[in-house]
């Protein structure tokens, strides 16, 4: 895990513990969860070793905050901008249940408005505890005219991917960005990755588990609509200058998110979308 010595000034670590143990770590730099350990001291996403870790690059691992736009999906910078903006911590405690909680903003500015011209407000609120991480993305219209934003937790789960296997796709249609964006549908139970694989899945109303043989980890999403599943394989990180080329064997990308309808948020509207993550030991 970097430190603030590896950081230009305008990034900076706040780590937070629950009473049982567990641990997150986020920076403000993108509003950028970097580091999330259960109580036994394991780390549940991966980070990148090749990171710059500098104000204007976005950070590769961990959860990226997409808003207001989904990859190259519009006219905006790919991803949006929250991932590169300087946001604001508002709390960071300990409840009284034990869990672990911090609150992060991010409002616009002269310079989002160069791109996006609207008045808006985000809070990402990160709560934890035992196994379980709860992030819940929060998105006020503060203008007077209706905007539209599509967005995502883009989560890297750490795990084995020779040894991993995903459930709870089957049946839903999907688009494959690596065949033409074709729509499919998913026809079996498992999904193992042994290949590049990036996929949008739509309509996602059930959790997702990714399993390996020493534990599993299962994702539910409420207000976020599709879910996303990415492995760039070799290929992919070979055209990617963070990633090193084994990478790949290292994490899976289930992101939640809302893609092929747009978010419409009207004046004074609030729109709320989490990710909750438990992991159970297997054997």
């Amino acid at each position: 895990m970097p430190t603030s010595e590896n950081l230009q000034p305008t990034n900076q670590f706040v780590t937070v513990a629950s009473a049982d143990g567990a641990q997150v770590q986020v920076t403000l730099h993108g509003g950028h969860v970097c580091s999330w350990r259960t109580p036994d001291g394991v780390e549940r996403l991966f980070m990148s070793p090749l990171n710059a870790w500098r104000s204007d690059s976005a950070i590769r691992g961990g959860v990226p905050v997409i808003f207001p736009q989904f990859a190259s999906e519009g006219p905006l910078p790919k991803h949006g901008f929250a991932r590169l903006s300087l946001w604001t911590l508002l709390e960071t405690s300990t409840q009284i249940d034990g869990s672990g909680l911090l609150r992060l903003a991010l409002s616009d500015s002269e310079e989002t408005r160069r791109v996006f011209p609207h008045a808006f407000s985000l809070e990402l609120r990160i709560e934890f505890s035992g196994q379980a991480l709860n992030t819940e993305l929060i998105v006020t219209n503060n203008g007077d005219q209706p905007f539209d934003f599509t967005c995502a937790l883009h989560t890297y789960l750490s795990t084995l991917l020779a040894e991993t296997a995903i459930y709870g796709l089957a049946g839903n249609e999907y688009r494959d960005s690596v065949d033409g964006r074709r729509i499919k549908r998913a026809d079996q139970d498992v999904l193992h990755i042994k290949e590049e694989v990036d996929r949008v899945y739509f309509s996602v109303d059930k959790p997702i588990t990714l399993s390996d043989h020493k534990h599993s980890v299962i994702a539910s999403q409420t207000g976020f609509v599709d879910a996303v599943v990415w492995n760039p394989w070799e290929n992919g990180c070979a055209k990617i200058a963070d990633l090193m080329l084994d990478s790949y064997q290292h994490f899976v990308c289930v992101e939640a998110a809302t893609i092929q309808h747009p978010v419409t948020l009207t004046p004074k509207a609030i729109w709320r979308g989490s990710q909750h993550l438990e992991c159970l030991s297997i054997g």
